[in-house]
């Protein structure tokens, strides 16, 4: 019977657009009646282009700021908001989402975009969308916001994912697998032409670099990793619709063959003998398509390093978190044995159904009189809506206000963008650790920056001067204290501790790591205070005892307060072994950018 199915989908990126385009395809390759519409381009005021600018300035400008949203929704926080989020994101888009339906008069709605799953949702849990909804996960990694009871069909791309979906709350889940053009599957006539129009000979190995449409991640110095590999290595590297990074990597010669956007990503993976990619997204599943082996190696912030992590664990790729592994794992993906067929093997094993036929069984229980009802809400209710979305609108302007306040100067302090093999550590001590010469020339030798609170300044004045004339890199860590008022906390915090600091030791910081979460009131005092301050937050924070994975271009802090200073010399030392053994250089925080 022929059915009729809607598509949600996003123009966020490559990924969302690519589901819906290949669900829509092979729907209307069985006679079925298929529209896609745009999410975005659903909600009024332009709020859609909003959105896609904003991801895409955070991705590429504030990827800190992005990772730390995406953390701190993962919570339990996550699933508190979901329900006001998806009745906010609702009221703004179900005056064209009508439209849309009336349209089409589908059988069933598949979307692709997690907020357009979250309005979907919301109308399924109140009665007032009739017509079934599936709701396509792209991602390994499953976010506790994209997930909404309502739903009637979760659709994955991995088991784990599914068994993630049904923790959050799936009413029904399907490990359905990727949504993958047929022109991804082996081209072994498409290889010789390919590596033959590229000048790739027999006897080098082709690696695809993809970072999505967008480019983002840090692409040139992935590149370099590569070419630091030897000279067997030929790095393909596509720059999708990012010019700017064509032009860098052109101008930096660093050897193989840079492609901007391109519609041939089939033959360019038959003609690669691994993939490096750093987002987990529709590429990566390009790549298991063409049986082309994955290594991901600076994932981006947020859902890159989720989706990383979780296809680590699903055995489809290889997470290389320095230089060390990552030419480990680059060898192994492209020699010819157990490993490289393992993951070969796995990466094909994740297309074990097609979400067409979960789409379609699920559009044939659609009533013959289902349909959307009104969503006329009354009075009160309404204006609980208006204050709410205003509520919202505000909390992210406000969001946004302070991510554009770091953008001028201020900023989330992050490795330069040629850094490689390297980490940044900071150490936090008081007055007890400060007197202790073995501490401080452990910081000294591990080339570590020297942390201090105003306090501490203040009550050892000579000794942070002394340190400071032997060329100790000094930083502030913050007054010391505790406000309830914010604004105040980030005055002392940004502006009264950076004079004392200043003041005893000569020297003008430029980093402030408050060892806390910081706001905006701490951007607006680092960049209006005396002196303009970076903002430094720590990838990870540990204290003597508990030494912290390493990772190429993480920031480190050693929490040595209230410790034995023999302790401390001990676990600054074990450190920098570590980072030696993987190959990573330390560096002070005053070299971050």
């Amino acid at each position: 019977m022929r059915r009729g199915i809607l598509i949600v989908s996003a123009s966020m990126g490559a990924g969302h657009n690519g589901a819906a385009y290949e669900l829509e395809r092979r729907l209307r390759a069985r006679g079925h009646e298929v529209k896609v519409v745009d999410f975005l381009a659903m909600l009024p005021f332009g709020i859609g282009r909003w959105l896609r600018w904003t991801y895409h300035f955070q991705l590429n400008r504030l990827p800190s700021t992005y990772d730390a949203s995406y953390r701190m929704f993962s919570r339990r926080l996550g699933r508190i908001i979901r329900r006001p989020l998806a009745r906010v994101t609702s009221w703004f888009g179900r005056r064209a989402f009508k439209r849309a339906l009336r349209d089409a008069r589908p059988d069933a709605v598949v979307s692709t975009y997690w907020l357009a799953s979250l309005m979907l949702g919301f109308l399924r849990s109140q009665g007032s969308l009739r017509v079934p909804v599936a709701s396509y996960l792209c991602d390994f990694g499953v976010h506790p916001l994209w997930v909404h009871p309502g739903v009637d069909l979760n659709l994955t791309v991995s088991p784990g994912s599914a068994e993630a979906a049904d923790v959050l709350g799936s009413r029904k889940t399907r490990a359905s697998g990727p949504l993958v053009s047929e022109r991804f599957r082996a081209q072994p006539k498409a290889r010789a032409a390919m590596r033959d129009r590229l000048g790739i000979t027999d006897d080098e190995r082709a690696v695809l670099v993809v970072a999505g449409s967008w480019g983002v991640g840090h692409v040139p110095s992935t590149v370099e990793a590569i070419r630091r590999c030897g000279a067997r290595y030929h790095p393909i590297t596509v720059c999708g619709r990012d010019e700017r990074l064509e032009a860098t990597l052109r101008a930096q010669n660093l050897g193989g063959t840079v492609i901007g956007w391109t519609n041939e990503m089939p033959e360019l993976m038959a003609a690669a003998d691994a993939s490096v990619e750093n987002a987990g997204g529709l590429t990566a599943m390009e790549a298991f398509a063409a049986g082309l082996p994955v290594i991901t190696f600076h994932p981006i912030a947020g859902h890159g390093k989720d989706n990383a992590s979780c296809m680590s664990r699903a055995g489809v790729n290889r997470y290389a978190h320095d230089g060390y592994e990552f030419a480990r794992d680059l060898a192994e993906a492209t020699t010819p044995g157990p490993e490289r067929d393992a993951l070969v093997a796995a990466g094909h094993a994740l297309f074990a159904s097609d979400p067409a036929d979960h789409a379609l069984e699920l559009a044939a229980h659609t009533p013959a009189h289902a349909l959307l009802t009104p969503l006329r809400a009354k009075p009160s209710r309404r204006r609980f809506v208006f204050g709410f979305a205003a509520l919202f609108g505000l909390y992210f302007a406000l969001t946004i206000g302070a991510y554009s306040v770091a953008a001028l100067g201020v900023g989330v302090a992050k490795p330069p963008k040629h850094a490689v093999d390297t980490v940044y550590l900071g150490v936090r001590v008081n007055s007890q650790e400060l007197y202790s010469a073995e501490v401080t020339d452990a910081i000294g030798a591990a080339d570590a920056t020297l942390v201090v609170s105003g306090r501490v300044a203040r009550d050892a004045g000579p000794r942070v001067q002394e340190l400071a004339a032997a060329g100790l890199d000094l930083a502030n860590g913050g007054w010391g204290g505790s406000s309830f008022l914010r604004w105040n906390r980030a005055q002392d915090d940004c502006d009264k501790s950076w004079r004392v600091i200043a003041a005893t030791s000569g020297e003008r910081m430029q980093e402030f790591v408050p060892g806390r979460s910081f706001d905006a009131f701490d951007q607006l005092y680092c960049r209006t205070g005396n002196d303009k301050q970076r903002l430094v937050r720590a990838n990870e924070q540990f204290r003597p005892g508990k030494q912290p994975k390493l990772e190429d271009r993480n920031i480190y802090l050693l929490d040595g307060r209230h410790r034995d200073p023999a302790e401390v010399a001990a676990s600054l030392s074990e450190f920098v072994a570590r980072a030696e053994a993987r190959g990573l250089q330390v560096r002070p925080l005053e070299e971050l950018r």
